[in-house]
């Protein structure tokens, strides 16, 4: 360890001789607009069949899931591809990607698990189906991140490493992925949930099959073949974490979330997300755990 530690000093020296003397001392540089990463949940796994807990099926929420596999190879299914994760890399799944576990090479494992909310997304759209390697650097911020989260009353330091970890995996080069093939009907979820969310209503099932060129029927019997869900409930499902979303990240009233997710009246929505969650919409806003996952 302290080998480590004089090598940083070493490195640190190094690095201060080639600063210039500033003539303008006042004057640096200027902070981008930053949107930091919150509600972070780090947590390990360590069987493959603990992989898909708590929920069956394909798991579907708001938030983003940052992998690093440590040890034993398993093929992450997103959307409608299967990638596999070697030991030593990584993978981001964002928010409202159909994702599940399969083909562990044995059932004993090590995977890091990293969950967050972030109100801007877009910086991130560009870690969307690409797997990264866990180099050095990345898996010492890593492990700063989980020390950081273990230590009670380091909220903020956690978020602010989170926030570094996100954009040094953003500047790795990606891995050129061996095999990709997909999982399910290809295309069809994916093209579902953009659809379902490029609209700040949500679109009936007729609308989407119209823009996809199928009948309603048609895409119904697609979907459930698929996905081992109907559509119907799948859509109920992206309004519900949809409203979770805004109620974690938005000072938005309850009731102009009600309407925002398509909800008849905020009685009828707070009945379908207790149904849900566990809690009512103002519980969960103010901390409270779901108990059970939307369905």
């Amino acid at each position: 360890m302290s080998e480590t530690r004089n090598a940083r000093i070493l490195s640190l020296d190094k690095l201060a001789n080639l600063l210039p003397s500033p003539l303008r001392p006042l004057h640096g540089k200027r902070a981008a607009p930053l949107a930091l990463p919150d509600n972070i949940i780090c947590f390990c796994r360590r069987s493959a069949t603990d992989l898909n807990r708590p929920q069956r099926g394909r798991a579907l929420h708001h938030r983003f899931v940052l992998i690093f596999a440590l040890e034993t190879a398993v093929t992450v299914a997103v959307d409608d591809r299967a990638i596999r994760l070697n030991p030593d890399e990584g993978l981001l799944v964002l928010p409202f990607q159909f994702h599940d576990y399969i083909q562990p090479e044995r059932e004993d494992l090590r995977w890091l698990f990293v969950t967050f909310d972030m109100i801007d997304a877009v910086p991130l759209q560009a870690l969307r189906f690409r797997p990264f390697v866990l180099t050095p650097v990345v898996r010492q911020t890593g492990a700063e991140l989980v020390e950081a989260y273990l230590t009670r009353g380091e909220g903020d330091l956690t978020s602010l490493l989170l926030a570094v970890l996100l954009q040094r995996i953003r500047q790795a080069e990606p891995i050129l992925r061996r095999h990709q093939k997909p999982a399910v009907a290809p295309g069809l979820i994916m093209q579902v949930n953009q659809l379902a969310q490029s609209k700040e209503e949500p679109l009936s099932v007729k609308e989407i099959a119209r823009s996809l060129g199928i009948s309603a029927s048609h895409l119904r019997a697609r979907f459930r073949a698929s996905c081992g869900v109907s559509l119907g409930r799948h859509l109920r499902r992206l309004r519900l974490e949809k409203a979770c979303g805004l109620l974690r990240l938005s000072q938005r009233r309850v009731t102009e979330i009600a309407e925002l997710c398509s909800f008849t009246s905020i009685y009828s929505f707070s009945r379908a997300f207790h149904t849900a969650y566990g809690v009512s919409p103002m519980a969960y806003r103010h901390g409270g755990r779901a108990r059970k996952q939307a369905g």
